[in-house]
Formats: structure tokens, sequence, C-alpha cells
């Protein structure tokens, strides 16, 4: 039998407080590539550090981690060897490549620097032209000068693509991926997926892939380990464990990944019971097509235009409705000025939108869908007035926004609410979870605003005990809970979601998407929900427009747009988007 190049031996992690992992063991071939998946907080991040001995002092580990060729126990091995192994023997790329990179270094630099520290180049010189060699390898366009580049002026997804360019610079044995495709588009992700199995595969380098996502495990991997609160509760093949799995915890996970499966009442399938306070079971009937005489009391007909558009096409008003629509948008662009370049330079003029024009109805779920830097986030701050366009202009709920005073929008903000995409960021750590929903409310007496408080905690299902809480004392889908029962306490007619779910597990964006369609139906809210995931948008949304460089270039009823896309770039971002019908066939043993 040949030796793993990674053996994981009854490896257990504890903190003070509690039993982390609880013996988990599992061994990597050279060549092989593994995904680990489970949902936050079920170890699996735990078990990487562990491997790349990089666990906080605070946590102690007992076990065997062995790597083939290297004599040392890496969870004994004194800190100097372990240095001597990072980035040689094993390496590892993380989720969020902008705080892993030097802000301070060119790309190219940090490229190099890994070569020059393990002395695998003979000279600074030789290592930034093996930099540009990897730069290339790893598909950057135009190496040579995205070498000198500051992380800060790459995407993305460019960002991930050479922190895998560091990662594979000294042809490692090992490599651990970290959820690191979790914050990219749809065609980004695909991309860097091919990359990362293509790479691994032609060096013959062992895979660890870490994701919540058990479509990413689908595209790049083997074999899949199943991780739940500490210990592995499934292994076995990919195409078994998806189509055939064999713990009840894997099929629910599968289950809750699949935005196309719903239940008889039109809700997608959750890792756990219904939560306490959920809205009645009247409110949560499934959602009905468009031309249904009862959902017509709430979403007054409309003529939705499902036509390509091109660049230079004379502007066309999408969605155009009959009676007054709750948002109508005319002839918007909004550009920016670029800072840079030299110091006479004149700063070049960036499009964020371009003549775009659209209407959404009273009552309707609207999605808007594009890739980062392609207009959604502008073209969702002007319609909250946290932005002014340059040209065109917006009416909500029968307002123009363009220009108004700010008395005007404190009344027109009780009536427009956003949830933003990273709770976290839009909570206030120091507040209490009661001060921070309440926080909204105005000419309310304490007593009203905390009963208040309570009855919409209870709404989106979470009990009045949380409300002398802080926000990091709760889970990502917790805090995105707050966040909505905030936004809903004015009880609001609009409703603008910026990617509320693109963070979250797959179970709880479940949850949370089955959340939202309550309490749109029990609000008869207005939804513009603005998302790169084009089925978060199918599952959600009744309408859709395709959003590209600032121009809207196809908009129409979500089913029509996605089976029968007219424009390529909604082709390319259909096929990119994995289906669990579609990589369950492929796998299928």
């Amino acid at each position: 039998m040949t030796v793993p190049t990674l053996s994981v031996n009854d490896l257990r992690v504890a903190s003070p407080f509690a039993d982390l992992l609880h013996g988990i063991s599992f061994d990597i071939s050279a060549g092989e590539r593994v995904g680990l998946i489970g949902e936050s907080g079920s170890g699996k991040s735990l078990t990487a550090t562990s491997v790349m001995g990089l666990l906080p002092e605070t946590l102690t580990a007992t076990g065997t981690i062995r790597l083939n060729g290297v004599d040392a126990d890496l969870l004994t091995a004194p800190e100097r060897r372990l240095n001597q192994l990072r980035g040689t023997t094993m390496a590892m790329v993380f989720q969020e490549p902008m705080t892993a990179l030097n802000p301070l270094m060119r790309v190219g630099t940090q490229v190099a620097e890994i070569m020059t520290v393990h002395h695998t180049e003979t000279g600074r010189r030789q290592a930034r032209q093996r930099a540009v060699e990897l730069l290339a390898l790893v598909k950057l366009p135009n190496p040579a000068e995205a070498a000198l580049a500051f992380p800060h002026q790459l995407s993305g997804g460019q960002r991930q693509r050479v922190m895998l360019a560091m990662a594979m610079a000294n042809d490692p044995l090992l490599l651990l991926c970290d959820e690191p495709t979790t914050a990219l588009d749809v065609t980004v992700q695909a991309e860097v997926l091919k990359l990362i199995g293509n790479l691994v595969t032609e060096r013959g380098t062992a895979l660890l892939l870490i994701t919540h996502d058990i479509a990413v495990v689908a595209e790049v991997c083997q074999r899949v380990l199943v991780m739940y609160r500490g210990e592995i509760v499934e292994d076995g093949p990919v195409g078994r464990v998806l189509t055939a799995p064999q713990h009840p915890y894997t099929q629910k996970l599968i289950a809750a990944s699949d935005l196309s499966s719903v239940d008889d009442r039109g809700r997608l399938h959750t890792m756990s019971m219904p939560v306490v306070g959920r809205p009645p079971a009247a409110v949560s009937a499934p959602r009905q097509i468009h031309t249904d005489a009862a959902a017509a009391v709430i979403r007054p007909p409309h003529r939705a235009v499902h036509q390509r558009l091109e660049p230079g096409d004379p502007p066309v008003i999408f969605n155009e409705v009959t009676g007054a629509p709750a948002i109508s948008v005319r002839d918007l662009s909004r550009q920016y000025r670029r800072r840079g370049g030299g110091l006479f330079a004149t700063a070049p003029i960036v499009h964020g939108l371009r003549d775009v024009s659209f209407d959404v109805a009273e009552g309707q779920r609207f999605g808007i869908v594009g890739e980062s830097g392609s207009g959604k986030s502008t073209l969702m701050r002007i319609l909250c007035a946290l932005d002014q366009p340059t040209t065109g202009t917006v009416d909500v709920l029968g307002q123009p926004i363009a220009g108004a005073s700010e008395r005007h929008l404190r009344d027109f903000r009780s009536q427009v609410q956003i949830v933003f995409q990273d709770p976290m960021g839009s909570l206030d750590p120091r507040m209490k979870v009661r001060d921070i929903v309440a926080e909204p409310l105005r000419n309310v007496n304490r007593a009203e605003a905390l009963a208040r408080v309570e009855a919409q905690l209870n709404a989106v299902g979470l009990d009045a005990d949380v409300m002398n809480r802080h926000p990091h004392q709760f889970s990502g889908g917790q805090r995105q809970r707050i966040s909505i029962a905030r936004a809903l306490i004015t009880r609001p007619r609009v409703l603008v979601a910026d990617e509320a779910v693109s963070a979250l597990d797959v179970s709880v964006r479940a949850q949370v998407l089955n959340l939202l369609a309550d309490l749109v139906d029990e609000y008869q809210l207005t939804l513009v929900f603005v998302s790169h995931d084009l089925g978060v948008i199918r599952h959600l949304c009744d309408t859709v427009a395709v959003i590209s460089d600032g121009r809207i270039v196809e908009c129409g009823p979500t089913a029509d747009v996605y089976d029968s896309p007219l424009h390529p770039y909604t082709r390319q971002l259909v096929s990119a988007t994995p289906s669990m019908h579609e990589l369950a066939r492929r796998v299928a043993p």
C-alpha cells in the first residue's frame, strides 16, 4: 500500500470550555482531491488550522497529523520546523484574499517572496521572473502588469488567483483551500474551481477543499468528508454521497443546498424544525404564479419585457407596469471619476450605470442579478437614496428622490428599508439588540418600542431573551434575522435586500429565504432582491433584470429568462450556475 500524503488520526481539539473536535481521522493520497463540507462551527477550519500548525494558543490538540516524507508529528513539531514546511511541503489558500495579502506590497513581490524565503529560486531576479510565470499559470490577464499591481487594484477573483499562485509556487505535496470561492461571482467561481482542479491534477498535489457548498465539492473533488459538530459523519466518493447520502445530516444538507427542491408549501428544505414565531401557515402558502387571479390582487398585472439589449440600442423601459408603479426609473446614469494617475492627468470617468429604465409593480418580487462591478450595488444605493444619479429620474412610492431634502428623505426611509450583505458590518457592535431594532422608531415611548421590538423579533424567529445581547453573541444567520427585524420595524412598503444571503451556510440560507418569502407575503412588501446567485433569484423572485456593464441587458419573468436566455451574458451566467440535478447526474456512480 502507498503511504498517504496526509494522515490525520484521532484528532481532538478543545478549548477551556468545550471539546471542539471529537477524534476525527482521515487520509489523503497523492493527487487525491478531497472535499470537507459542513456548516459554520462544524470544525472544518479547525481541522485545516490544526494541519497547518496555526491553532490559537488557547486551544489544545491531541492525536497525530503526519505528512509523507516528514519525520515529525505536525501537532508536536516546533514552530521552526513548521515554518520550513509551510509554503513548501504544504500550503493554504484562505477565504478572503484581501486580508491574507499584504496591502502595501505589489502582488508580484509577494509571490516572489514565497520562493526567496524558502530558497527555491537562486536570486530575487529569478524569483520575480518566476512570479510572472506563475501569475500566467493561474490565468491572470497581463501577468507582467498584474505583478506590478497592489491587491486593492485587482478584483476578488484576481486576488484569489494570486493566492493560488503563491500556494503553488514551491510545488507543495498538500494544498488546503478554505472556502476559496465563497465571495466570488458564479462565473469567476467556476473559473477558479477549474483552475484549482487542473493545477493539483497536473502536479499530483493532494487537495483538501473546505466549503459549506456541496456543489463546489462536486465540481472539483473525488471524495467528500461530511462534518457535523466536530465529527466526520460520512466519508465516501462524491457521486455516492451526492446521490445516495447515508447519514441523516448529509441528507438534510443536500436537500437544503437544492434551491429547486421545495416542500408541498413551496418552502425550501431546512436543517431543523420551523423556528418559533414563524408566521402562521396561511402566510406560508406556496407562492402562486403571477397570472393567478388571487395573486393579481397583491401584484397588479404588468408587462415584463423579455428581450435582448445591445450597447447602442435605444433605451427600453423594462417591466413597464399598468397603474402606478412602486418604483419607476427613467434614463438613469451614474458616473464616477476614478482617482489615481499622474499629478496633472485627468481622472478617467467610470460609468456605473448607463441609461437604465424599468418599473417595479406594487407587491412584486423583483430580482437584479449580475457579477461584481456590473452596477447592482450602485443601482441599489440610488433606489434607497444613499447615492444620487448623474442623470435620469427615480420615483419610489410616487416620490422623486433625486435632490430630495433631508426632511422628505426621513419620511421616505421609513417606507423603504434595506438589508445588507454583511450583518456584522451593519449592526453597531456596542448596542444591544433591543436598541438596534428600535433605532428606526420615532415618536414612540419606550414601553411601546420594546413591545414592538419583541413582536418583531418573534416574527423573524428569535425569542425575547435575545434583546439584551450584543451582535457578536449571535451566529451569522441570527444576525441577519436581527437586520431583517430592524428593517421591518417601521412597517415599510419596499424592502431592498443587497446580497442578503450570500455569506450564509446553505441551511441558514434556506431558513432566511423562507423567512423573507413569508414576511414579504405577510406585510405585502414590494421586494427588490440584489444578488449574483441566480438560484436564489429564481426561487424568490417572479421577475428578474440581468445587469452587465451598467446596463440592463435582459429582463422578464424569472422562469422565461432562465429557461430561454436571449443575451449571451445571461446564457453565460445560467451555464456557470451549479445545478444540483446536473451535478448529481454527472457524478453518479
